[in-house]
């Protein structure tokens, strides 16, 4: 069983059903982020909205995880 950890940052809403902003997504088989954030509840909608870094490196939502990844969903941010 393969492990990664997924964090949201800032104002992401929160849709896990613990209420915690980190949790520990455990899976066995291939699985990509896109994959994992409508699991857990975000619509795909809300998806394309969403930056995922990973490792500290910002990727795509294709990207495929791998064990002890350490994930971070964040929304971009502007001002001017």
């Amino acid at each position: 069983m393969n492990s990664a950890t997924l964090e949201l940052v800032g104002s992401v809403r929160n849709p896990f059903p613990s209420k915690k902003r980190k949790e520990v997504i455990e899976f066995s088989e291939e699985i990509t982020i896109k994959t994992i954030l409508v699991d857990i509840g975000f619509l795909p909608s809300e998806i394309e909205y969403l930056i995922p870094i990973v490792n500290g490196t910002r990727t795509s939502h294709d990207y495929v995880v791998q064990n002890n990844d350490h994930i971070w969903i964040s929304l971009p941010i502007g001002g001017g």
